[in-house]
C-alpha cells in the first residue's frame, strides 16, 4: 500500500483504498453462500415387484430379440417390445442366497422354465454366450397371439445342498420372477407390425 500511495499521492490513495474496501465487501457478499429454497418433492414409491416376502433365490431376468419375421433391427438386442412373428429370447441369471450366494447352474437347478399365458411351460437351457454363461428359453410369437403386455413369469427349483463340514444343509428352494406390477414401459409387450 505505501508504493501505491508514493505514486498516486496521499489524497488519491486515500480515495483507492475506501474503492477496495468497497470492492473488497462487495466480493465477500458474493463469495459468501447463497441459500436458495430449494422446491419439495415427494416420490412415491410402488410396491416392490417381486414382492415383500423373504426371497431365497435371486433371478436377473430380461428379453432380447433372437430373430424371426419382420427380421428385428438388431440381434441379440435387449428390448421388451415384439411383434408378430418375431422371436423373443428370455434371458435369466441367478443366485442362491440360502445356500450363501450360489450361481444358479446346472449343478444347482433342478428345474428352471418360463410360463407364457395361453402356452405350455418353455424349459430354460443353460449355456456359455460369448463370455458369461445363462438361461435361455426362446419363443416365437404366434401371429394370432393377443397383442398387449405378455405377463409371463420364470420359474427356478433349486436342488438341496448337503451339509458339509463348514456349512449346514440347505434344503432345496425355489424363486419367481414376474413382470406384473413392474412399469408398463418396462413390460414385455407384443405390438402390431
Amino acid at each position: 500500500m505505501n508504493k501505491l500511495m508514493t505514486r498516486i499521492g496521499l489524497g488519491t490513495a486515500a480515495m483507492g483504498l475506501a474503492a477496495m474496501t468497497i470492492a473488497f465487501g462487495s466480493a465477500a457478499a458474493f463469495a459468501a453462500p447463497v441459500t436458495a429454497a430449494a422446491p419439495t418433492t415427494t416420490t412415491t414409491l410402488g410396491p416392490p415387484a417381486q414382492g415383500t416376502g423373504v426371497h431365497k433365490v435371486f433371478l436377473y431376468v430380461d428379453t432380447i430379440t433372437g430373430g424371426g419375421s419382420p427380421t428385428p433391427a438388431a440381434g441379440c438386442a435387449q428390448t421388451n417390445l415384439f411383434q408378430p412373428g418375431q422371436v423373443v429370447v428370455f434371458r435369466m441369471d441367478g443366485v442362491n442366497a440360502a445356500a450363501g450366494g450360489i450361481d444358479l447352474t446346472p449343478a444347482t437347478v433342478l428345474n428352471a422354465y418360463v410360463k407364457v399365458p395361453g402356452l405350455t411351460r418353455i424349459p430354460l437351457v443353460y449355456g456359455t454366450h460369448g463370455k458369461a454363461s445363462y438361461w435361455t428359453a426362446a419363443w416365437t410369437v404366434g401371429k394370432t397371439y393377443p397383442m398387449g403386455i405378455v405377463d409371463f413369469w420364470v420359474h427356478v427349483t433349486t436342488t438341496a445342498v448337503p451339509a458339509t463340514t463348514t456349512s449346514p444343509a440347505v434344503p432345496q428352494e425355489a424363486g419367481t420372477f414376474s413382470q406384473i406390477g413392474l412399469a408398463p414401459p418396462s413390460q414385455l409387450t407384443i405390438v402390431k407390425a
